[in-house]
């Protein structure tokens, strides 16, 4: 156990706790960690997409949150640095975060889950139950939920 940890992040208050205490796991066990952030497609209509051609905005508004996961990801690497955690990987991807860390989680044959207990996406959780919730149903591996 903690060899192999993966730190789900979101950029909420609740996963850079969880960021900080996989910092923590991976220094104590010299384990491998893998940090990881999931954004949502974003999908324009040709409406949408005529006005930002009209008001000349380059590029799609993908690009803010692909900016938006670089930059967690960037803290993330400067934490585990700080820690003295030399062992980091950060992963971006899109899907549905729950789905999309319980398969990264099997891809990377991770022992450990850290996530925050609650997100960027409260509202949405108090209606469809939090991203933690599923991860911790959903996993193979240990799950580790901070406050």
């Amino acid at each position: 156990m903690f060899q192999n940890i993966l730190c789900a992040m979101d950029g909420s208050e609740h996963s850079l706790r969880a960021a900080e205490q996989a910092c923590v796991l991976a220094g104590r066990f010299g384990a491998r960690l893998h940090f990881l952030t999931v954004t949502k497609e974003i999908k324009v209509n040709d409406e949408v997409r005529r006005y930002l051609q009209m008001e000349q905005l380059a590029g799609e508004p993908q690009y803010v949150l692909d900016e938006y996961a670089a930059s967690i990801m960037q803290k993330a690497r400067e934490l585990a640095e700080r820690r003295g955690v030399s062992e980091v990987e950060t992963v971006i991807r899109v899907g549905q975060p729950a789905r999309t860390i319980v398969q990264v989680a099997e891809q990377l044959e991770v022992d450990t889950i850290v996530m925050g207990s609650r997100g960027l996406g409260d509202f949405e959780g108090l209606l469809l139950g939090s991203v933690s919730h599923k991860v911790a149903s959903l996993a193979k591996c240990t799950c580790v939920t901070v406050k």
